[in-house]
């Protein structure tokens, strides 16, 4: 059984890698969060999927309720990533996503977890990736 790791070389740091994603990816909704990802080059220390979590300052004011959000989401994607990252491995793909929060309010992990599954569901289906098992 593989572990629920977010380790931080899969986490997207690099600036010129988020100007790419942000001014030529390809977006998804599952509301409440919104997907923009890039196909990156393929390189043997780049991880699968790079991963960007970001929650507008102006939609919560208070830095506690956006780094709740934030940990909500990241909590979210560590559980359910193990079939998204297996299925760009299989593909042969890497990525780089940039996942931002878009409600006003803060909804509950478990809702959080599900929309975060059909979020990765919509990124493999608009690639073009079919998933063996679903997430």
């Amino acid at each position: 059984m593989k572990r629920n790791t977010f380790p931080l070389k899969e986490h997207l740091k690099s600036k010129s890698a988020i100007e790419q994603v942000y001014a030529n990816g390809t977006s998804v909704t599952s509301f409440p969060m919104r997907a923009i990802f890039i196909e990156q080059p393929q390189e043997a220390q780049e991880p699968t999927a790079a991963i960007l979590i970001n929650v507008s300052k102006k939609r919560f004011r208070h830095a506690v309720d956006r780094n709740l959000v934030k940990r909500r989401i990241r909590e979210a994607y560590r559980t359910s990533k193990h079939q998204f990252v297996e299925a760009l491995e299989n593909s042969g793909k890497k990525m780089a996503v940039a996942i931002i929060y878009i409600d006003n309010k803060h909804n509950s992990t478990a809702f959080i977890r599900k929309k975060m599954i059909k979020l990765l569901e919509s990124i493999l289906t608009k690639e073009g990736i079919i998933c063996e098992k679903s997430l």
